[in-house]
């Protein structure tokens, strides 16, 4: 398979998505990634971007493909990168509502609501993922991350848990438009401490809630749920706060100051 050498810049989750200038990076880390990886990214997020229910959703989304577009015949490699990035972010903002219930227990967790961990996470994750593997999204959103997962690495099962029903009704849109069969992705509304995890080989969080009162409590109860498991797997944390909760079976692989990636050996 044939690699470019690529800046990924996994601050554009720090971007709101009304910006007009890009951030500014000291030292952007380099990842790898195939031309086919960006491509599958690519035409997957245009497809979402250009379809008329997600536009009725997002309608001002179309503006962030016409960018995308205009970048993409200048030419320039970074400003395309910049405009597909705005792309990702402003779809994976896509049904950011809660009901009164649901947003007690948010308040309740400390939680944070729909950050959008970038596409660095999902090159990284191409060697962990197999046509077997189950995929566990802690705190999914509208399944973006997870969908996109899966159009890049077909696999048995995503298990996309989230808080919020507005969240995932929107997340099965996408999942429609994308063509993913419901064989391969599971919606669990529900709180991320009563998802079951026994059978996952891959999770990805991105810091679900904040590590104070209310929000310590679910990082204790994530990690003695992943201590129980009794095989490997592998957790791709963004924003890490694991590390104090999880014991010394856990040993950190990958880490740029965004993404920290474990390894469990049971």
């Amino acid at each position: 398979m044939k690699y470019v050498k690529k800046l990924i810049r996994n601050d554009i989750i720090a971007v709101n998505h009304t910006m007009k200038s890009p951030l500014q990076f000291n030292d952007p880390p380099e990842i790898m990634f195939s031309e086919k990886q960006i491509t599958i990214i690519t035409h997957s997020l245009l497809k979402l971007a250009s379809n008329r229910t997600v536009q009725a959703e997002l309608p001002d989304v179309d503006q962030y493909v016409k960018n995308f577009m205009t970048e993409k015949e200048k030419g320039d490699p970074t400003s395309q990168e910049y405009a597909l990035l705005y792309l990702y972010a402003r779809l994976h903002s896509a049904g950011s509502k809660y009901s009164p219930s649901e947003y007690e227990l948010f308040r309740k967790r400390n939680a944070y609501s729909c950050h959008p961990g970038g596409l660095s996470p999902l090159i990284l994750a191409e060697q962990f993922i197999r046509s077997e593997s189950i995929v566990a999204d802690l705190g999914s959103g509208n399944g973006l991350q997870g969908l996109l997962l899966q159009c890049l690495y077909p696999h048995r099962k995503t298990l996309q848990i989230e808080l919020s029903s507005e969240l995932i009704r929107v997340g099965r849109i996408f999942q429609g438009i994308l063509g993913i069969s419901d064989e391969r992705v599971e919606w669990i509304h529900d709180d991320i401490i009563n998802a079951s995890l026994e059978a996952i080989d891959f999770i990805y969080l991105y810091r679900p809630v904040r590590p104070l009162e209310g929000g310590k409590e679910v990082y204790h109860i994530i990690a003695n749920k992943l201590s129980a498991i009794n095989k490997p797997f592998v957790v791709f944390s963004v924003a890490d706060c694991l590390a104090e909760f999880l014991d010394e079976r856990f040993s950190i692989f990958y880490s740029d100051g965004h993404l920290t990636c474990y390894k469990f050996n049971s």
